[in-house]
């Protein structure tokens, strides 16, 4: 269950920054879905979660403190406590520096795209994204 909400957090911040005001999964994969045919690919996915590393990475020094990720989280209204970041944080950095850098980033976002991309066609629909999101995010 833990991880099922580490996911959906991961999730949220793969989405571009236009996705921060979302409501909903709906508003989120249509911002991912750049050429509008009603899925998202594994190139549009791994370029939304490249813009949204470069948005997170306030102060441009090539990793996503844990002040960076509480800022983040706090804009997108998910939980921003010292341990929902401190989780968030340890679910993505595999070098153990305490930040995650921009291959820790990628790593994520391409396991992430897999693991939702459950029919293992190449591609996330919205279906697939509302399941691997879950009830508390949609």
């Amino acid at each position: 269950m833990q991880r099922t909400r580490l996911l959906a957090a991961t999730i949220a911040l793969i989405c571009p920054v236009a996705a921060f005001g979302a409501e909903s999964i709906q508003d989120r994969f249509q911002s991912m879905d750049t050429n509008h045919d009603g899925r998202v690919s594994a190139e549009e996915h791994a370029a939304a979660a490249q813009a949204m590393f470069k948005q997170l990475d306030v102060d441009l020094d090539g990793s996503i403190s844990a002040e960076e990720m509480r800022l983040t989280r706090k804009a997108m209204d998910e939980p921003a406590s010292d341990e929902a970041v401190r989780q968030a944080i340890t679910a993505m950095d595999n070098n153990g520096d305490g930040k995650v850098d921009a291959d820790e980033h990628t790593a994520m976002a391409a396991a992430q795209f897999k693991r939702t991309d459950t029919n293992g066609d190449g591609f996330v629909t919205q279906e697939e994204m509302e399941r691997a999101a879950g009830p508390a995010v949609n």
